[in-house]
């Protein structure tokens, strides 16, 4: 047996028992309540709205984030991806940033294709350190 032939077979094996093998469960992410303050970490604090409430069509998810003082602060970068968990995969936006406007509110526009049900995974970073993934659950 050649050695490109040995190799493509252990290649094809590797990727055959990687397939089979059960895989590590997903991360547990809290669920983020409406109307509810959410503890990011180091003093951080946040709240989440919509901007209008979701239906078929563009909404937009408000974030802001808080210090001990009260005061508004946007020291993290934030992304996220939506989808819909029934039908996963088919409506997934793919992980997108943030955008963070002259009020210092992180937003994201998802797009509501169709009526049912909606999550919106949350990642917070500080640099490339994970402080917090959460998501946010909703029903057109």
């Amino acid at each position: 047996m050649s050695k490109l032939t040995a190799s493509l077979m252990a290649v094809t094996l590797f990727l055959l028992s990687a397939s089979v093998w059960p895989q590590e469960p997903a991360e547990e992410m809290r669920v983020l309540e409406p109307g509810k303050r959410f503890e990011v970490g180091a003093g951080i604090h946040g709240t989440w709205e919509f901007t209008q409430r979701p239906q078929i069509g563009m909404v937009i998810l408000k974030i802001q984030l808080f210090d001990d003082k009260g005061e508004k602060i946007s020291p993290l970068t934030i992304s996220g991806r939506s989808d819909m968990p029934s039908m996963a995969g088919h409506h997934d936006s793919g992980d997108v940033p943030l955008k963070l406007n002259k009020s210092r509110n992180y937003l994201l526009p998802v797009n509501v294709v169709m009526p049912g049900d909606w999550e919106i995974q949350l990642t917070f970073r500080d640099g490339e350190r994970i402080v917090l993934r959460a998501r946010i659950l909703f029903d057109v």
